[in-house]
């Protein structure tokens, strides 16, 4: 359901691109994107280590921890 909500969250910023800059939404709405870029950035450095010790695909696990920060990472369980 986490993930869900964050994917929403998304959206609604990618559609912030596509407003006219006069509306409302459109200014915080980017803003919200860049947020979430740079803090899910610097998630996928930290945890690394963990991503890279998880097993299958590093791109998957890096993108999904773009895409839902520590949701995705709660989900490879313990570090080891």
């Amino acid at each position: 359901m986490a993930k869900l909500v964050v994917g929403a969250v998304w959206l609604l910023c990618l559609v912030a691109f596509f407003l006219p800059d006069t509306s409302a939404l459109a200014l915080p709405g980017r803003r919200l994107f860049y947020g979430l870029l740079i803090v899910h950035a610097i998630e996928c450095l930290v945890f690394l280590p963990r991503l890279r010790a998880a097993g299958g695909s590093l791109a998957r696990h890096l993108v999904q921890t773009l895409l839902f920060g520590l949701f995705h990472v709660r989900t490879l369980g313990s570090p080891a």
